[in-house]
């Protein structure tokens, strides 16, 4: 009986010993890192703090919430394989949807959600208000909205003006100057401005104004 406990000590003793070992050793670290395709999050960066980590040791979920700081990161997925000594990163990133140009003159792509990801060149509406780290929904949809006029309309009317979110102005040269009202009505007043335009009713005009309820107002050039 004493035998035996003694022996159950020694292969006690011995395990604790080669956990131990494992996980405050310096040999069994981390050997290989894959870091899905990033566009914001720069992978080599990352590679570095991971390669030659302690496989054990390893703390991935302060590593996850170190990456999604990034407001261009959704979600991160971090899986480590003890035997191969291999971590595995997967992130999923925000997607530019549409240009807008804030104010103060700066272009930004964002998405879907308003989050500003990268710089533009060419905005679709000018005038979007910053708030952080990201524009409104409203400025995004106005900017959907104006993305899908007919090009021939577009081309005419190459700036709409959101800065002001109660009336949404659009210029261009030797076009009318268009006052299309509170921006969340934007998409709506588009569409009646397309049906203008095949109809040919704007080519005398000098303003068009869409804010009175139910009505377009035309003034023709003098």
């Amino acid at each position: 009986m004493i035998r035996a406990a003694r022996v159950g000590c020694i292969v006690c003793s011995f395990l604790i010993a080669i956990c131990v070992a494992l996980r405050w050793g310096g040999w069994w670290r981390v050997g290989e890192v894959w870091v899905s395709s990033t566009r914001y999050v720069a992978a080599e960066q990352l590679t570095g703090i991971l390669l030659g980590a302690n496989v054990l040791r390893l703390q991935t979920r302060g590593i996850a919430d170190w990456i999604q700081r990034d407001p261009r990161v959704l979600d991160v997925t971090i899986r480590v394989r003890p035997l191969g000594k291999r971590v595995e990163v997967e992130i999923k990133e925000r997607e530019p949807a549409v240009q807008v140009q804030l104010q103060g003159g700066a272009t930004v792509w964002v998405d879907a959600e308003g989050v500003i990801l990268e710089p533009g060149t060419t905005p679709v509406v000018v005038g979007a208000r910053r708030d952080g780290a990201r524009v409104s929904p409203e400025a995004v949809q106005a900017a959907w909205a104006v993305a899908r006029l007919d090009p021939t309309v577009r081309e005419r009317f190459p700036m709409f003006d959101i800065s002001d979110p109660t009336n949404v102005i659009a210029k261009g040269d030797r076009s009318p100057t268009l006052f299309l009202g509170e921006i969340g009505q934007l998409g709506d007043r588009l569409a009646i401005l397309e049906e203008l335009w095949k109809r040919g009713l704007l080519a005398e005009c000098a303003t068009v104004d869409f804010r009175v309820s139910d009505e377009v107002i035309l003034k023709r050039t003098r």
